[in-house]
C-alpha cells in the first residue's frame, strides 16, 4: 500500500531573499560547473549552497561540502530565510512551459512525504539503473543536514484524475510562490491542508503503484539513510520521519507530462570511422543516409521526424559522427537479432529503441560492455538533440546515437514487470526545480496518520 502523508514544508520566506527566481535551482545531476557557479552568484542564499555545495582543495573529513551545506542550512533558519510551516499539508506544483510543438502546456504535480518501501514489495518500483558514487554523495548530504532537499519526481496510475481534481477543489487559493525561473518556466505552488481533502488524497492513493520518474540516486539514498537511522533508533516508531522521503508526485494521465528522448554521445571513442562502423552494423540493421546542412534547429526537426517514422515501422536510431556531414537513420532488420541471448531478454526491454542500442550496437558492434558502460563517463546522455549535433560537427564529440522518446506506458511495463532500463533511457520534462520545498528528516519526529 502506498502511504503518503502530508507534512510541515521548510519554504524560503519571501521577505528575506531577492526572489524566488535567484534561489530556485535544477536538480543537483543536470547542473555543470558552469551552472554551478551561475547559481552561486544569482543570490547568496540559493539553493544550490545546500544540495551541490562546491568543493575545495583543502577539503577535510568533516570539513567539506558536505558540512558546509549543513552549516548554510543552520544559518538560514536562525535569519529568517528558511521558514518552517505550521501546519502539515500537500504543496501543488504547477509548471508552464512550452511543448516540443510550441504549444502551452501545464504540468501539475504535488509535494507529499512518500513511505519508504524496499522495491520487493512492489509499491514503488524504479525503472532505470543507478551510479554507485552518486548514491554515496546522496548519503553524505543526507547525513549532515538531516533534510531532503529535494523532491524525487515519481508518477501514478489516475486516469479520471481523481487525486488532483480533490487538491485543487481544496486548495488554498493564495499561492505560495508564483514566479519565472531561470528557464523562462512559469512555477506556482499552492498549500492544501484542509483535513478531508488530506484524508481523500490518503484513500486515493492507497491502491497506488508509486514509478519513479527522476530521482532514482535520491529515493535509493533515502532507503539506505532509513536503514542506518532504524540501527541508530532501534525503539523509534514505524511512523518515525525517516521512514519517509519527500516527492512530487504526477498523475501518468497529466496531459502535461513530456517525455523526451535522452541520446548518447561517445566524446572518446578513438578510431571510430563512420564508414567502418556501418559496415559492421548492416549485419543488423538496414539504413539510410540523410545531408546535414548545419543549421541545427533545422537538422534537429529533419532527423526527429526521420526518426518517429522509423519508430512507426520497428526499433531503431540515428548515428552521428564528427567525420561526416550525413546522419544515418538505422532500423533494426527483422530477424536479425534472434540468437538465444537476445531472446533471453524479456519482450518488454526487447521493444525499447535504447535497449536496441545498447545490447546491439554498443556491446555486440562497438565492444562496449557493462563494465565499460558502467564507468560514468564513457558515454555522455543528452537529453537536447541539437546539442548532440552541435558537438559532433565540432569534433568535440566522436559519434553521437539519437533515440526515438521512451513512452510512459513503456515505462509502466518494464517497471511493473521488475525490471530496469539502461541508464538514462528517459528524460521526463520539464525537471522538478529544487528550492520549492525541503523536508526536515527529525529522529524524533512522527508523521501522523490521517486515514481512519
Amino acid at each position: 500500500m502506498a502511504v503518503v502523508a502530508p507534512f510541515r514544508a521548510l519554504r524560503y520566506d519571501s521577505r528575506n531573499i531577492a526572489g524566488m527566481a535567484e534561489v530556485v535551482a535544477p536538480p543537483y545531476d543536470v547542473v555543470n560547473d558552469e551552472q554551478q557557479q551561475a547559481l552561486y552568484d544569482a543570490e547568496p542564499h540559493n539553493i544550490i549552497r545546500l544540495e551541490l555545495n562546491k568543493s575545495r582543495d583543502n577539503d577535510l573529513p568533516g570539513q567539506d561540502g558536505y558540512t558546509r551545506a549543513a552549516s548554510h542550512l543552520l544559518n538560514w533558519v536562525e535569519e529568517g530565510v528558511l521558514a518552517r510551516d505550521q501546519k502539515p499539508a500537500f504543496y501543488i506544483n504547477e509548471t508552464t512551459y512550452r511543448g516540443v510543438n510550441g504549444e502551452t502546456l501545464v504540468r501539475k504535480g504535488f509535494m507529499t512525504l512518500l513511505r519508504l518501501e524496499d522495491f520487493a514489495n512492489g509499491v514503488v518500483l524504479p525503472h532505470e539503473r543507478t551510479f554507485t558514487g552518486h548514491k554515496e554523495d546522496r548519503l553524505r548530504l543526507l547525513k549532515a543536514t538531516s533534510t531532503n532537499i529535494s523532491p524525487i519526481f515519481a508518477l501514478y496510475p489516475d486516469e479520471e484524475n481523481q487525486v488532483h481534481t480533490t487538491l485543487e477543489n481544496a486548495r488554498v487559493k493564495e499561492s505560495l510562490a508564483d514566479f519565472t525561473d531561470s528557464a523562462g518556466l512559469k512555477q506556482s505552488l499552492y498549500r492544501v491542508e484542509e483535513t478531508e481533502a488530506l484524508k481523500q488524497v490518503q484513500k486515493l492513493m492507497a491502491d497506488k503503484v508509486i514509478f519513479i520518474a527522476d530521482g532514482h540516486h535520491r529515493y535509493e539514498t533515502a532507503l539506505n539513510y532509513r536503514n542506518y537511522m532504524r540501527e541508530q533508533n532501534p525503539k523509534a516508531p514505524g511512523h518515525a520521519s525517516f521512514n519517509y522521503v519527500m516527492v512530487y508526485l504526477c498523475s501518468m494521465s497529466d496531459p502535461g507530462l513530456t517525455v523526451f528522448p535522452c541520446h548518447r554521445v561517445l566524446t572518446h571513442l578513438h578510431g571510430f570511422a563512420a564508414r567502418d562502423f556501418l559496415l559492421h552494423a548492416q549485419r543488423y540493421f538496414d539504413y539510410r543516409e540523410m545531408d546535414l546542412s548545419g543549421d541545427s534547429a533545422k537538422d534537429k526537426q529533419a532527423v526527429t521526424e526521420a526518426l518517429a517514422r522509423t519508430g512507426e515501422k520497428g526499433r531503431g536510431f540515428g548515428m552521428v559522427s564528427a567525420e561526416s556531414d550525413k546522419a544515418y537513420i538505422l532500423e533494426l532488420k527483422p530477424g536479425a537479432v534472434d540468437d538465444p541471448a537476445w531472446k533471453e531478454l524479456p519482450r518488454e526491454l526487447r521493444d525499447l529503441d535504447v535497449v536496441v542500442l545498447t545490447e546491439v550496437i554498443l556491446d555486440r558492434v562497438l565492444g562496449l560492455d557493462a563494465n565499460a558502460r558502467d564507468k560514468e563517463h564513457t558515454i555522455e546522455y543528452v537529453a537536447d538533440m541539437a546539442q548532440v549535433l552541435d558537438q559532433t560537427r565540432s569534433g568535440k564529440s566522436r559519434v553521437g546515437f539519437l533515440v526515438n522518446p521512451t513512452r510512459v506506458e513503456q515505462v509502466q511495463a518494464v517497471a511493473k514487470s521488475g525490471l530496469v532500463m539502461p541508464r538514462k533511457t528517459t528524460f521526463f520534462y520539464p525537471k522538478v526545480i529544487t528550492g520549492l520545498t525541503m523536508n526536515c528528516v527529525d529522529a524524533s519526529e512522527t508523521i501522523p496518520t490521517l486515514r481512519e
